[in-house]
């Protein structure tokens, strides 16, 4: 194996790690996971089948194999193109519907206006492709093809391996834009994503002058090493970058939570504040606001503040659990069963609480059952019979 290939390996095993739960583009289909590299014979059947290879595709397919973990929805099995031949139109200012891969200049030899024998590599979504050329002077590149959507083709990595590069600063801009806010305040949870932040850090320096859209997240970058003066400089930045969404309330929620890491618990409540004054807010930043304000309660010693918070929350949380069986464990750690019993009620009553509507025999026991396990392990059999009781009469009701 490369040096190359192997720092690539590295990379998608440290994908893998940050990302179990496959949310990041493309990995709801490959995972993460690789597949059994091919031999020699293998090889000679695939070069029987298409011609020569590109070096660095025999290599790749030597060590990662023909399709598992890759660019957009990860590498497929070699195939040649339904319609071959495309009409070029060479673009490489231009952007991708989907995920808009990096492009390099390149043009076709005067009078050419056809790519030479291609095999399909990755699918892109929305109707692109990815495309392996396999002879003439553009042999080893990778274009992207949009003939079924826009009639155009357009160079998008030099080679394989850079191909393979580019998905992984991609895939990390992906990760570290989520994650960003929740490492800055509470930390990385693991030596994965310790490492990740490092890689991304990089990727984000490189990324921002040409998306902008990046800024904040450079800013928690920033905010993580208590950089105050750089983080709240890269926030104000994204705030006043023209397509910016909500740009008065995520600066205030923002400039909240560098309050918040400071110490400054009042100076956070009153930038909250300021931010939730936008009745028009999308329901995940008025959230995000809310979970800093109750933060900051609790920070700050105002415990019945939090807890007044974190039910407004729960009874907007119409579609999971988690903030409804929290509100009910901190209920329950103040011997409070009566508003224990009734926050797991209203979770009940909510027709989309696991996700998509069920109907309330199902949503009943999801609500209760896990609290009165958690009371019964604890020896509190009173007030898990208590709970067990009125989920039987919410039941009988119904």
């Amino acid at each position: 194996m490369t040096p190359r290939l192997a720092a690539l390996r590295e990379r998608i095993q440290l994908l893998a790690s940050i990302d179990p739960d496959a949310q990041i583009f493309g990995a709801s289909r490959h995972h993460h996971q690789l597949r059994t590299p091919l031999d020699d014979d293998d090889i000679a059947e695939l070069e029987a089948r298409f011609g020569a290879l590109p070096d660095e595709y025999r290599l790749l397919v030597r060590t990662f194999g023909v399709a598992g973990a890759g660019p957009y929805y990860g590498l497929e099995q070699p195939k040649v193109p339904e319609d071959p031949q495309h009409a070029l139109q060479p673009d490489p200012q231009r952007l991708f519907p989907c995920e808009a891969p990096t492009a390099f200049d390149a043009r076709l030899p005067d009078g050419a206006s056809t790519l030479d024998g291609t095999l399909v590599l990755a699918d892109q979504g929305c109707g692109g492709r990815s495309l392996l050329i396999l002879r003439g002077p553009h042999a080893g590149e990778v274009w992207s093809d949009w003939t079924a959507e826009q009639g155009t083709v357009a160079p998008e990595a030099k080679s394989v391996f850079v191909w393979y590069e580019q998905w992984i600063d991609r895939a990390l801009l992906d990760w570290i834009e989520k994650a960003a806010p929740r490492i800055a305040i509470d930390g990385a949870s693991s030596s994965y994503e310790l490492e990740a932040v490092a890689l991304a850090y990089e990727v984000v320096a490189r990324a921002v002058t040409a998306q902008p859209q990046y800024l904040r997240t450079f800013g928690y970058l920033h905010l993580r090493e208590e950089r105050w003066t750089d983080a709240d400089a890269r926030f104000l930045a994204a705030s006043e970058v023209p397509a910016a969404q909500e740009p008065t309330a995520r600066l205030a929620l923002d400039r909240a939570r560098i309050a918040l890491k400071r110490g400054a618990y009042e100076d956070a409540i009153a930038a909250v504040r300021l931010g939730l004054t936008d009745a028009t807010l999308w329901y995940s930043t008025r959230d995000e606001l809310r979970d800093t304000l109750e933060r900051a309660f609790i920070a700050a010693g105002r415990k019945e503040d939090a807890l007044a918070v974190l039910d407004l929350r729960a009874e907007e949380r119409s579609f999971s659990l988690d903030l409804h069986h929290r509100l009910a464990r901190t209920c329950l750690a103040r011997n409070d069963v009566g508003n224990a019993g009734a926050a797991l009620e209203r979770a009940s009553r909510m027709a989309n609480i696991l996700g998509l509507a069920r109907p309330i025999e199902d949503r009943v026991p999801a609500s209760f059952d896990p609290i009165i396990a958690e009371l019964r392990a604890a020896g509190r059999s009173v007030d898990a019979e208590a709970l067990a009781a009125r989920a039987t009469l919410i039941l009988e009701a119904n």
